[in-house]
């Protein structure tokens, strides 16, 4: 092989690892954010993309003859990246839906807030527990584990071959799932409270008629929830953290 060949063969190889790298990138939790620049999102994927090429490289079938194929080909990685993004995002989703939940539990399911990552405007105590979150990932070197499930995600989605629709349909239904279900464990303790609080009231709405317990439960819920959620926010970002985990070990460990 002379040095043409090989120049050739590694464009080739970082291009279509950028492709995947750079697709996943772009939504990944909190290097996909909207906060961070888009140039900086690429810059870094390349790099990463440049790191991993000589690991992947020979995973990848010999360098297709027409453009057609060669799209064809760059589809498959972008479709692959985006895969592995979504899927992340939908486990950090779990945080977003278990905020919506406290807040309607709490009486603050119209007090909204705009969500820095994303943009959007989504209830208060479901963007704390976002940005949380996303804290927490990058503090216990969760990033890392993300970016190794993406280089992983080459054994489980081998470049060139056949995309497994039916698999990512039905891995990503139990994602979805699984999602829902940490959400609900996460704000099980506000159901509770909220629970022996709507019986305690409706208890006192039979003794006292008169006494307007709409208004005076409002102020009661707020102030159990925020101290309900001073006292449990550190086991709750603990089980979400050992989901988020075992969702990547997924990848790691098929």
């Amino acid at each position: 092989m002379d040095l043409q060949e090989f120049l050739t063969l590694n464009v080739y190889v970082v291009l279509m690892s950028f492709a995947r790298v750079g697709a996943a990138f772009m939504y990944m939790p909190g290097i996909g954010a909207r906060s961070v620049p888009a140039r900086a999102r690429l810059l870094f994927a390349f790099w990463v993309a440049v790191v991993i090429s000589p690991l992947a490289g020979p995973l990848f079938p010999p360098q297709p003859a027409d453009a057609a194929s060669l799209l064809l080909a760059i589809g498959y990685e972008i479709t692959v990246g985006l895969f592995f993004a979504l899927f992340a995002q939908v486990m950090l989703a779990g945080l977003q839906t278990a905020g919506g939940i406290i807040a309607y539990l709490s009486s603050m399911a119209n007090a909204f807030s705009s969500d820095p990552l994303s943009g959007a405007q989504s209830a208060v105590t479901g963007n704390l527990l976002i940005q949380v979150g996303i804290v927490l990932l990058f503090a216990t070197g969760m990033d890392h584990l993300m970016i190794q499930a993406l280089f992983e995600s080459y054994s489980l989605f081998p470049p060139g071959g056949a995309l497994p629709v039916g698999d990512m349909s039905e891995f990503f239904a139990h994602a979805i799932s699984d999602s829902f279900m940490i959400a609900a464990q996460i704000s099980a303790p506000f159901l509770i409270v909220a629970l022996v609080l709507q019986i305690a009231l409706g208890l006192l709405n039979k003794l006292m008629p008169q006494l307007p317990v709409f208004f005076v439960a409002m102020p009661v819920q707020i102030g159990l929830a925020l101290l309900l959620l001073t006292l449990a926010l550190p086991s709750m970002m603990m089980v979400f953290l050992e989901y988020y985990e075992n969702g990547l070990e997924a990848f790691i460990n098929p």
